[in-house]
């Protein structure tokens, strides 16, 4: 590499966010929450760059909006937020020259290993009608003395991948737009993965906790199917992307 070579890039993104899961198994253009994340990367060369990136994304989902009346009647749901650290490779189809009277502008792709932490929560009330945010781990939703008797973990590995497009404005700045997806390796991203639970833990409402793991369904036994079966939750990204380079002694360009 020359000694004007682009090495260091630093990055910030600003957009929506969605999930796909067991409350929303078949849009994957559910974007309805904001989302923002900062990257640091490491260009190789022209082509391939290694990306650290920490996401962070508001989630939720509720069967009272869904179209299907099964899953209303189910009546379900979840909010809060998702924080992800990742390792990607880049991979930009022309090759990325930042400067003027060449190639400014590149589609990439992108693929790699990381972890999430998440905490799904909901708005309950209590017997005075007051509301309070309830920590859904908290009350073992799904809770089984035999089968199922310990909450889930908050930590999960994630696998992200997706694609974008950026412009070089001018010298070391660039804009674009990146869509990415995170397939998690956990169903609780929504608390809800299972079956539905026997009985509440000890020390626990037993009221507050049938709402909570029951919603309002009139067909729901407990032992009996909670979620659509599927073995992993997701989410996804979509945003406006800011991003400045630092040159390698200091030149303003590829040579």
């Amino acid at each position: 590499m020359n000694a004007c070579a682009q090495e260091w890039e630093f990055g910030l993104q600003g957009g929506s966010s969605g999930y796909m899961g067991d409350l929303n198994p078949e849009n994957p253009l559910a974007f309805n929450d904001w989302s923002a994340a900062a990257s640091v990367k490491y260009n190789l060369d022209h082509t391939w760059g290694l990306r650290g990136n920490f996401a962070y994304a508001n989630v939720f989902a509720y069967d009272g909006y869904s179209r299907f009346e099964q899953r209303r009647n189910r009546n379900l749901g979840f909010f809060g937020a998702v924080k992800e650290a990742a390792l990607l490779v880049d991979f930009n189809f022309f090759k990325w020259l930042p400067q003027r009277g060449r190639i400014v502008y590149t589609p990439y792709i992108f693929a790699g290993i990381g972890g999430v932490r998440f905490n799904p929560k909901r708005y309950v009330s209590d017997q005075s009608g007051a509301i309070h945010t309830a920590i859904l781990r908290d009350w073992q939703t799904e809770y089984d003395r035999l089968y199922n008797s310990t909450p889930y973990g908050r930590y999960a590995v994630s696998i992200p991948f997706g694609a974008g497009f950026k412009y070089n404005l001018r010298g070391s700045w660039s804009v674009g737009i990146e869509l990415g997806y995170r397939l998690t390796l956990t169903d609780y991203l929504d608390d809800v993965s299972g079956n539905y639970g026997t009985f509440p833990p000890k020390k626990i409402d037993p009221g507050i906790w049938r709402a909570l793991a029951y919603g309002n369904s009139p067909n729901a036994q407990p032992g009996s199917q909670r979620g659509d079966g599927r073995p992993y939750d997701s989410f996804m990204t979509i945003g406006i992307t800011l991003s400045y380079t630092i040159f390698k002694g200091g030149c303003p360009e590829w040579q």
